[in-house]
């Protein structure tokens, strides 16, 4: 969601004071045509009347907080231009700001503080707002998941700053937490070719992402392009050797190429990682069944079908059995098959093989 719909409720805090246009340009040196309604956190005017003091003597620093506080929660807030143009024409403005933002920080109020330095953004757009801006979205969103469209929509913004890496930084961040690994080592390619600063985080950060993509990679060539996937997936093991799936994936590649031989070598090893992968199980039996050692193959399958009762390692049971010459064990499974899912293409086509015998 976008910071207006995020912080709506915000605006519920806000007074907004009909203000008469002459006052307003005495004030900000600004001529309008009509009377504007200007912003103050109620908070603050509430406790200013409970003091003893009028309307009319409000201090001018509450406008100047209530209009970047406006600015920071609704970028399409109707008077918004002209709460820009009053900001830019009173002397300190944005250090009168910056002061509060840094009291809100030290006090932790965190959303706060990202209000006022967005609403600050849109007057003194610099690269050191916007990283501010960043390190509290970051603490923001980490809290609060549904932060993340607020904090994409800055970074794009960001975006338009010349030679200023720091966003694509920040969405790679966002990226790599959605698993698109993708489009996240893209955005830190950018980050780098910018000028960003390469830092041992960084640095790991790049390496990390360049090892995860080669993995999906991998994975994602392993049944149109098998060797290309072995090439993405082997030199994966000095670092990730104890993951039984890379393992797993391996095996499959090399089945396909079939060399079933080293298949079952890496499958050996996934199972020495994680002796309850089914599916590493399920692969070895396919296999053995390749090689023609049946008897193998079958108990293989039939600890993996024991384990999923899965319609399709039926239905490798059955044609090992068939291969074996175990016609009594093919049909009963072929009976276990039917009750599975009767619909089945394959398991219609071996019950109709099993009446032409």
């Amino acid at each position: 969601m976008e910071g207006k719909v995020y912080f709506s409720q915000r605006l519920e805090e806000v007074l907004f004071l009909d203000i008469k246009k002459e006052s307003l340009r005495d004030l900000f040196k600004i001529y309008l045509n009509d009377d504007v309604y200007m912003p103050i956190k109620s908070t603050k005017i509430i406790n200013s009347i409970k003091g003893g003091n009028k309307m009319e003597d409000i201090p001018l620093s509450f406008f100047i907080e209530g209009m970047f506080y406006v600015i920071g929660i609704d970028d399409s807030f109707r008077y918004k231009d002209i709460y820009i143009e009053m900001l830019s024409n009173i002397p300190n403005s944005t250090s009168f700001i910056k002061a509060a933002i840094f009291n809100e920080v030290k006090n932790e109020k965190y959303e706060d503080a990202y209000i006022f330095l967005k609403g600050l953004s849109y007057v003194e757009a610099t690269a050191d707002n916007y990283e501010r801006l960043f390190s509290l979205a970051e603490n923001i969103r980490i809290k609060d998941k549904t932060f993340k469209e607020e904090e994409l929509s800055i970074i794009e913004r960001a975006k338009v700053i010349e030679d200023f890496a720091a966003p694509f930084l920040y969405e790679a961040i966002i990226k790599r937490e959605d698993g698109d690994f993708e489009t996240a080592m893209y955005l830190l390619n950018t980050y780098i070719s910018k000028g960003g600063e390469q830092t041992p985080v960084i640095t790991e950060f790049h390496h990390s992402l360049k090892n995860i993509v080669a993995y999906e990679r991998g994975k994602g060539l392993l049944y149109e392009d098998p060797d290309g996937a072995l090439k993405l997936l082997i030199p994966l093991l000095d670092e990730y050797g104890n993951d039984a799936t890379l393992y797993y994936n391996i095996a499959v590649a090399y089945r396909i190429l079939e060399n079933y031989e080293k298949a079952i070598y890496y499958l050996n090893e996934a199972l020495t990682i994680d002796d309850a992968l089914v599916e590493v199980v399920n692969e070895l039996g396919i296999n053995y069944a390749s090689l023609g050692d049946f008897e193998t193959a079958i108990r293989y399958l039939r600890k993996a079908f024991e384990a999923t009762k899965s319609i399709e390692i039926c239905t490798n049971l059955i044609m090992c059995y068939l291969n074996s010459g175990d016609i009594a064990q093919a049909k009963n499974h072929l009976e276990i098959a039917k009750k599975l899912d009767s619909n089945d293409e394959v398991v219609r086509e071996l019950d109709q093989a099993f009446k032409n015998m």
